[in-house]
């Protein structure tokens, strides 16, 4: 199966989509993204948005913000991580 890579750079948060699942890299593994975090980028979710709100997703500066990358770049981004 294909593993697809992102990096948020404002948040400094590593990602990635691997088994039908985002993942989220805490410095040391890979743990489940609980808290939707990749997607909402990806989605271009607002937080400030209310919930009810139709300008919730799709904000396009929401999604400028995570960069697909490839495996060799997810490596050095996870070799700068402290150990």
């Amino acid at each position: 199966m294909e593993t697809t890579y992102y990096y948020i750079k404002v948040k400094n948060l590593l990602g990635r989509f691997c088994n039908d699942r985002y993942e989220i890299y805490d410095g040391k593994t890979w743990v489940f993204d609980s808290e939707g975090i990749i997607l909402g980028y990806r989605m271009g979710y607002d937080p400030s948005e209310g919930p009810d709100s139709p300008y919730g997703i799709g904000d396009a500066g929401t999604m400028r913000e995570i960069e697909e990358i490839s495996a060799e770049e997810a490596e050095k981004i996870i070799h700068r991580f402290p150990h």
